[in-house]
């Protein structure tokens, strides 16, 4: 079965309503001719004729005018659901499900998601602190913080910012090790780690003005990054921590450059989220946020 054309439709209820092929080919904005090949193929989809053609004047059958009635509420019906849609298109209302990692999260994103919030009365939020790696694809969230660019297909990567990283103990830690002045000790001492999608076991830093690549084995491996600091606080072992985590602990003494020289390669933060959800208002509204 043969399904009805919009165009059509339009074409049928401009004739309706101009009682003219002329007047109603100028609304549409096409020629006299498509207009009457258009009802042509809507009269033999139905079966029905729905307009009376003569020299003198346009006019609808019967079944013109029922049709034409039907059609009027159906059309209105459309319009008003696009409305809705753009409506909702622009404005930053509705859920927005946005998942990131535990302590960045914590510092950078949610004082942004508080003053959307504010600012945003119909825009509600769903938010994941963890430092599982959540696939977007899924369904389950609109928008995750990365602290990696994982290739997926379908994904749109924005950076949001970047951090370096240092490698921290506590002084009660260190003054009880053996010495540290160089990457091989780090064979002899107790090393812990954050267990994630982008671990940090491999590291790549500067060292000696050069650019290299190392590993540690760590004794104690977590799922957070907050654990982590306080396993470090703790005297636990050594431990490469962001900057943003530990800088008031460093500023106190609380912990330790364990190793000023080495320096660590900055890391890119991203914003993820799927490739068609970015011109919804809400998204924009929030990626606005994170880029300032």
């Amino acid at each position: 079965m043969n399904k009805t054309s919009l165009a059509d439709v339009e074409a049928f209820l401009a004739v309706a309503e101009c009682s003219s092929f002329v007047k109603a080919a100028r609304e549409l904005g096409v020629a006299q001719s498509t207009v009457s090949r258009r009802i042509s193929n809507l009269e033999a989809r139905l079966g029905h004729q729905l307009i009376l053609r003569t020299t003198r004047k346009v006019a609808l059958t019967d079944a013109g005018l029922s049709y034409a009635a039907d059609l009027r509420d159906v059309m209105a019906r459309l319009s008003s659901a696009d409305a809705r849609l753009q409506s909702g298109m622009l404005k930053a209302e509705g859920v927005l499900r946005v998942t990131m990692p535990t302590a960045f999260g914590r510092k950078f994103v949610l004082p942004r998601i508080a003053c959307l919030s504010t600012r945003y009365p119909g825009l509600r939020f769903e938010v994941d602190l963890s430092d599982r790696y959540v696939d977007l694809l899924d369904g389950e969230y609109d928008a995750a913080i990365r602290l990696a660019t994982p290739a997926q297909s379908g994904i749109k990567y924005d950076k949001i910012t970047s951090f370096t990283l240092v490698l921290c103990a506590s002084p009660a830690y260190l003054e009880q090790s053996d010495q540290l002045s160089d990457l091989t000790d780090l064979q002899n001492h107790s090393c812990l780690a954050q267990r994630t999608y982008a671990p940090l076991t491999s590291l790549t830093a500067i060292w000696k003005n050069k650019k290299i690549t190392f590993q540690i084995t760590p004794k104690i491996t977590v799922s957070d990054s907050t654990a982590l600091r306080t396993l470090t606080l703790e005297g636990a072992g050594l431990a490469v921590l962001p900057l943003y985590l530990v800088e008031q602990d460093l500023r106190t003494g609380a912990l330790v450059n364990a190793l000023p020289s080495l320096k660590f390669i900055e890391h890119e933060v991203f914003v993820a989220y799927l490739r068609h959800r970015k011109d919804s208002e809400k998204m924009k509204v929030f990626l606005r946020a994170l880029s300032n």
